[in-house]
Formats: structure tokens, C-alpha cells, sequence
């Protein structure tokens, strides 16, 4: 028995119209009376009696329906699932993330997406966290990746999703001057390079000062923590950035890791989304990935982000 055949049956018996059945099956009525009049034909028996307002199944129609319904509403689920996989494979995800949170975190995650999803656009934007805030309001972004200090909203749901681990590093033409471990105070002479007052970072850093009643006066203002690093390797002065970013220029010799007497305030990767937010399949992956991991991070047993 055709299987196209059996698919028009099931149709016009869900709608008992045969209007409505050619137009969801996208043939035209004439072409559709004729299916059901072939399936007819095969079967010996009458499967639906027409009526004023359409059409009605025979018992042996109500038979068949009864017996193709079953399977036919499954492979209407799997149809779906196929074509929503379809979608996935079509969709723009766009994602806001601070400098920080794309170095240290995000690069990595984004690398296993592309292989699970190699058709998904992933649009990136890249501003403080306080704007990235605002644009995910405006829904400019679907998610975004700040780092701690940051104000939230009660609209907002927060997951904490990578430890960062912050230090103080100096040109190695300084390795001469200041030796480990030492006193912020003691360094207050030195130039400083820090991100400008606007900055939550540097809001979080003068907290940090004024808990150790010194004053900073950097000699240089950014407005991007990505650029904090080449003013270092340039022998500009002194700044605070997470170790990750670091470490290469500090195998390469190009600056060093200054040991703080007084430690400095733990800081966070965070996962921000608005908590009436309708996401999408491949949006609601992402989410769930980044509590579990969040949760990993509460329980302290992993010390290294997982994959997406």
C-alpha cells in the first residue's frame, strides 16, 4: 500500500475537509479526491462519506484511522524533530562578552560549538559589562559572558561560571627593582596602567586601594582590558589582569608575576540572560551546559572550565 497514500487518508481524516487537507498537504482538491479514491479502490471498501460540511468516515474508516493514527502522530514528532534540527543548523546565536571573558573562557567554548553545530552562526560583540548589560535589555544579544563586579537586575538569571584568578604584573625590566613578596604601598611609586574610572573593574581595584588605604594614580587610562598586557610588555608600568592572559608573555620573559602581601578580590565569569527570555533549541543547549557547570564551579570540583 503507498505510503503517500495512507499519509492523504490520515490528513483528510484529521480535518474532515478536504480543503483543508489539500492545502496543508499542498496539492490541489481535485488531485487529493482522486488519492482517496485510488486508496479506495485498493482497499474494496468506502472510507468517507461527504456531507454539506465536508466529509465524515465510514466505520471501516474509523477502523483504518484508528489503526494508522498511532504511528502516523509519531512520525509527526519526528518530522518536527528533524526539522527544528534543520533550523538549529540555520540560526544566529549573538553573544556579548567582555575582553576578559573571550580570552580566558568563551574562545574555547566557542571552538566545541562550531564543531557540534558547524552551520550556526555565532555573532560575537565585544563591550564593557555594563553596556553588554544594556544590550541584552535592548535584546540586541541573546546572552552574555561579563565578568564580576557587575550590577544585575532581578530580571536577569546569573551563572557563575569561571574563577578568575587576578594578579599584579610588571615589566621585566622592573624584576631589579621590586622583589616578592611585597606591599601594594610599596609599588604606589611605580606607574600603573589601569582601565579608566568608568570601568566596574577599576571600581572593583579602588575598593581594593582604599581596603589598603593607598592611593593609585595610573599614568595611563583604557578602555579595553585586551590592550592592559602590550602597555606592560612595552615597559609602560604596572597592571592587574587575570594570570591566563599573562602566562605567555611570562614564559616569553616579556613581564613577571609581582606577589601581593595583600590578596586580591576573587573575580568571576558570569553567564547573564534575561529570565523571561524565549529561547531557541540550540539557546536552550547553551543554558543548560553553562548551569551545570556553574554548579561544577559551587562544588569546587573542577578547577578548569567544560566544554559546551
Amino acid at each position: 500500500m503507498n505510503y503517500n497514500y495512507l499519509k492523504a487518508f490520515y490528513i483528510v481524516a484529521k480535518h474532515q475537509n478536504i480543503s483543508n487537507a489539500a492545502e496543508e498537504l499542498n496539492v490541489t482538491q481535485p488531485a487529493l479526491s482522486r488519492i482517496i479514491a485510488t486508496l479506495e479502490k485498493e482497499v474494496n471498501v468506502k472510507l468517507f462519506q461527504r456531507t454539506k460540511f465536508g466529509v465524515t468516515l465510514t466505520s471501516e474508516g474509523l477502523k483504518l484511522y484508528e489503526m494508522i493514527k498511532s504511528p502516523y502522530d509519531e512520525l509527526g514528532k519526528i518530522e518536527s524533530n528533524l526539522k527544528s534540527i534543520v533550523k538549529l543548523d540555520e540560526e544566529v546565536v549573538n553573544i556579548g562578552a567582555t575582553a576578559i571573558s573571550l580570552s580566558v573562557f568563551l574562545f574555547s567554548q566557542l571552538e566545541t560549538l562550531k564543531k557540534k553545530f558547524p552551520k550556526v552562526k555565532f555573532k560575537i560583540y565585544t563591550d564593557s559589562s555594563s553596556n553588554l548589560i544594556k544590550r541584552l535589555d535592548n535584546k540586541e544579544i541573546d546572552f552574555a559572558f561579563v565578568t564580576t563586579p557587575v550590577n544585575f537586575k532581578d530580571d536577569k538569571e546569573i551563572y557563575y561560571v569561571y574563577e578568575l584568578n587576578n594578579v599584579l604584573i610588571a615589566p621585566s625590566s622592573y624584576k631589579n627593582k621590586i622583589k616578592s613578596p611585597t606591599s601594594i604601598k610599596k609599588l604606589a611609586k611605580y606607574p600603573f596602567v589601569l582601565l579608566n574610572g568608568s570601568m566596574q573593574f577599576r571600581e572593583h581595584l579602588n575598593d581594593y586601594f582604599r581596603k589598603n588605604s593607598v592611593q593609585i594614580n595610573p599614568v595611563y587610562e583604557l578602555d579595553s582590558s585586551s590592550n592592559l598586557l602590550q602597555f606592560v610588555k612595552n615597559d609602560c608600568g604596572l597592571t592587574f589582569i587575570p594570570i591566563e592572559m599573562a602566562m605567555d608573555a611570562v614564559w616569553e620573559d616579556k613581564c613577571f608575576i609581582i606577589d601581593l602581601e595583600e590578596k586580591l578580590p576573587t573575580r568571576y565569569v558570569t553567564f547573564v540572560s534575561k529570565k523571561k527570555a524565549i529561547h531557541s533549541n540550540i539557546q536552550h543547549l547553551i543554558k543548560e551546559q553553562v548551569v551545570t557547570m556553574s554548579l561544577k564551579l559551587q562544588n569546587k570540583n573542577s578547577a578548569e572550565p567544560e566544554d559546551f
